[in-house]
C-alpha cells in the first residue's frame, strides 16, 4: 500500500522564560505537510483551551429575530425565489426546511437552506432530527439540477455556524454550490486521488487512507455506518479539524437517506464534543461530484472556530492568511482521543 504523503519535521528553539526566573526553556514545534490536501500546519506544544463559553446574548442582541430575513415575519418579503423554470413554487421545501437563492451569491448557483423558522438553535440542540430536512432539501435541489440537464459536475454543502465562523446571521442555515468546475481545494483532492491511483496500480486513495488510519489507530475516531470519522493529520484550523468520508460513495447521488442519517448521527456527536468544550462556532463543507468518479469519495471537513478573549481576537492571523500555513495549538491525535468517547453510544 503506497505511502499517503504525510510529512513532518520537528524543530526546537530556546528562550529565557520570565515565568520561571528567566531560566532557559526549550520549545518544540512540529511542522506537518499533507500531500493529499496541500495543507501545511505547525503543531504547537501548548494546548489552548476555551475557559468558558462565550455569552450568546452578545450575538442575539446584535442580530434579533425581529430583523432576521429568515424568520417568519420577514421571510416572504426579503428572501429571493427561483425562476419558474427551476422551481414553480419559488423555493424548495421539505418539512420545515426551505432552500432558496442566496441574495448575495458567491457563485452562479449559490443557495441558502434554513432548517426551520427557529431563529437561534444552540449547538447542543443541533440533533439529527433537527438537521435532517435541512440537508435533504439540499439533496432535493441537486436532484432538480440533474433533471434540468445543466451539465454541472461538482457540488458542495457548506455551513458557517455563528459569527466567529463567518455566519452573517444567527439563524442556522446551509449554503449549496453546484457548477462546472470544483473549487480550488476540491480540485486538489481530486488531483491527489488521480495521481495516487496513477502511481499505485489504480489503488483508491480514500480506501487506503481509511485502512492505514485505522491500522495506525492515532486519528481514527469511529465509523457511523458508511461514514468514517478522522482527525486530520495537518489541520486547517487552530482548534484542529474533523474529517468524514463516505466509503465507496463516488457521487453525491450515491447517498441514500439512510447514509444521511448515519452522517448526522456522527455529526451530532462532534457537536456534543464542541459544546462541552465551550465552542460556539464551526465551519463545515461536504464535497461531492455529481457524476460517479472512481477516484473520489464524497467527503467533508469540520473546523471548530472561536474568538480569543478578552479582545475578541480572531483565530486567523498572518500565518494562515499570508503564508498559507496553519498555526495549530491542538494535537490531532489528542483531539481524536477526546472525541472517541462521544461516539461510544453509536457503536
Amino acid at each position: 500500500m503506497r505511502d499517503l504523503g504525510f510529512k513532518k519535521e520537528i524543530t526546537t528553539g530556546y528562550y529565557l522564560d520570565p515565568f520561571n526566573g528567566f531560566q532557559e526553556k526549550k520549545i518544540t514545534i512540529e511542522s506537518r505537510y499533507d500531500e493529499i490536501t496541500g495543507v501545511a500546519s505547525r503543531i504547537l506544544p501548548y494546548r489552548m483551551r476555551i475557559a468558558q463559553k462565550p455569552d450568546m446574548n452578545e450575538y442575539l442582541e446584535k442580530s434579533p429575530e425581529s430583523l432576521c430575513p429568515f424568520c417568519s415575519d420577514l421571510f416572504d418579503k426579503t428572501t429571493p425565489r427561483f425562476i419558474p423554470s427551476v422551481m414553480e413554487d419559488g423555493n424548495f421545501k421539505r418539512g420545515e426546511a426551505c432552500l432558496f437563492p442566496n441574495v448575495f451569491p458567491y457563485d452562479q448557483n449559490n443557495n441558502v437552506a434554513i432548517f426551520s423558522s427557529r431563529h437561534f438553535v444552540a449547538m447542543n440542540e443541533l440533533t439529527p432530527e433537527f438537521m435532517r430536512d435541512g440537508f435533504l432539501v439540499c439533496r432535493d435541489y441537486f436532484h432538480r439540477v440533474v433533471e434540468l440537464n445543466l451539465g454541472y459536475k461538482y457540488c458542495s454543502i457548506n455551513w458557517n455556524y455563528m459569527p466567529p465562523a463567518g455566519g452573517g446571521l444567527i439563524h442556522p442555515h446551509l449554503q449549496t454550490i453546484a457548477g462546472y468546475r470544483p473549487t480550488s481545494f476540491m480540485q486538489k483532492l481530486l488531483s491527489s486521488a488521480q495521481n495516487y491511483a496513477a502511481n499505485s496500480n489504480g489503488e483508491n486513495l480514500w480506501s487506503n487512507l481509511i485502512a492505514l488510519e485505522k491500522k495506525a489507530d492515532k486519528r481514527f475516531i469511529a465509523d457511523t455506518g458508511v461514514v468514517c470519522w478522522l482527525t486530520s493529520f495537518a489541520p486547517k484550523g487552530m482548534a484542529g479539524e474533523i474529517d468524514f468520508i463516505f466509503r465507496e460513495k463516488t457521487s453525491f447521488f450515491d447517498l441514500t437517506e439512510s447514509n444521511f442519517s448515519e452522517f448526522l448521527a456522527g455529526l451530532s456527536r462532534v457537536f456534543s464534543y464542541l459544546y462541552t468544550n465551550n465552542f460556539i462556532s464551526f465551519n463545515l463543507s461536504l464535497y461531492a461530484t455529481m457524476n460517479n468518479n472512481n477516484y473520489f469519495c464524497v467527503q467533508g471537513k469540520i473546523v471548530p472556530r472561536f474568538v480569543i478573549y478578552p479582545l475578541g481576537t480572531s483565530d486567523l492571523n498572518y500565518f494562515e492568511k499570508l503564508h498559507n500555513e496553519i498555526i495549530c495549538p491542538t494535537v490531532p491525535e489528542e483531539l481524536c482521543r477526546e472525541l472517541q468517547p462521544y461516539f461510544k453510544s453509536l457503536l
